[in-house]
């Protein structure tokens, strides 16, 4: 099959990694080893010795990306002229609200919500931002042949087709042996939804108080000078895998996630989590079946509870490696190979239908 895709973005070193183009980067991977010609257009490079082909557009207008509104309102409509029509289907992951010339089948998949991220937002420039693209995200839902979206909350709100689910690489994230001191590791931002700055607090608080010796790695844009704090700076995939399963315990204090790509990380990696609540976590660890969510008032204590409680630690270790092996990659192809068939047999019928003078109710 001939797919293609199209993400603003796909990781780069030595800048700040978004988990919407870590996984597109995943599962183009994973389907061009599978047999598929796959063709990834960004306005970005690509990483390095990668199986798919890639091709960056619009290399010549980088306000494209720097300018918050070019991206929004620009780059939708430039996309039509932009984009070749020589797939099979067409997988959108993001900006495809203004791509009114479906001459292919296409797919868009929502990672998550603006307008829970408008709710969640730390300043009134990001919620503006995202209220705007609220509406804007159920027209790519409209225009698409198929929609899915990440989580069961997400799904509900735009109607889509389906959930989609994430993946992440089992060569890199995979059980081993845990260091001799109590580790924490946290991936996120100092500010915003993510809140690394509340996590440093509860660390020092909390952790290192009653647990000297205990360190926490932080994949942040901030990272406070301390002896216990170490920076990973911009940390390669292997790295961050090392890390991960090393720690004895994953820290994240997002307000929102769409799905939470570092739980499943954790998981995968047989790595106890502790998060406050947010849709990702609830759907991802099951309502704290499979890790544990907590309140801002109990973050601190449930750590430590996790760290001296063997007993409680091992059984979310355990109890995540086996929630994370319904996440394996061949079940994500799968599905989104189903998905790839579905919008092709879709956009074949709206064709069919149209030409017998009925209207297309996509």
């Amino acid at each position: 099959m001939k797919i293609g895709f199209f993400h603003s973005t796909l990781p780069e070193e030595g800048r700040k990694v978004g988990g919407v183009e870590v996984f597109v980067d995943r599962l183009a991977t994973s389907l061009a080893n599978a047999g598929h010609d796959v063709e990834v257009l960004s306005l970005t490079g690509c990483p390095p010795n990668r199986p798919y082909r890639h091709k960056r557009i619009l290399r010549e207008h980088p306000i494209l990306l720097k300018n918050r509104l070019a991206f929004l309102f620009v780059l939708p409509i430039v996309l039509n002229w932009k984009i070749s029509q020589r797939f099979d289907v067409l997988h959108f992951h993001g900006s495809d609200w203004f791509y009114f010339l479906r001459r292919i089948p296409t797919m868009r998949t929502l990672y998550g919500s603006a307008l829970w991220e408008a709710r969640t937002a730390g300043n009134w420039k990001r919620k503006l931002s995202q209220y705007l693209i609220y509406p804007l995200e159920h027209l790519s839902r409209r225009l698409a042949d198929v929609s899915t979206a990440i989580g069961t909350e997400a799904t509900s709100l735009y109607k889509s087709d389906g959930i989609s689910k994430l993946f992440v690489p089992k060569h890199i994230f995979f059980p081993g042996p845990k260091t001799l001191f109590p580790s924490c590791i946290f991936i996120g931002t100092w500010g915003g939804r993510k809140r690394g700055e509340f996590v440093v607090g509860q660390f020092l608080q909390h952790i290192l108080t009653q647990f000297p010796e205990a360190k926490l790695y932080m994949a942040c844009d901030k990272v406070p000078k301390h002896d216990s704090i170490v920076d990973l700076q911009h940390p390669s995939a292997e790295t961050l895998g090392e890390i991960v399963r090393q720690s004895w315990v994953l820290l994240s204090a997002s307000t929102y996630e769409g799905f939470g790509i570092p739980f499943l990380e954790a998981l995968t990696s047989g790595t106890c989590v502790v998060t406050t609540r947010n849709s990702g976590a609830e759907y991802v660890l099951v309502n704290g079946e499979y890790g544990a969510i907590v309140e801002d008032v109990e973050f601190g204590d449930m750590v430590a509870k996790v760290i001296q409680d063997t007993a409680v630690r091992k059984h979310f270790e355990e109890a995540g490696l086996q929630r994370a092996a319904e996440f394996s990659e061949q079940t994500v192809v799968d599905e989104h190979l189903m998905y790839y068939t579905l919008a092709i047999e879709r956009f074949r019928g709206n064709l069919n239908g149209n030409a017998d003078g009925t209207q297309d109710k996509r």
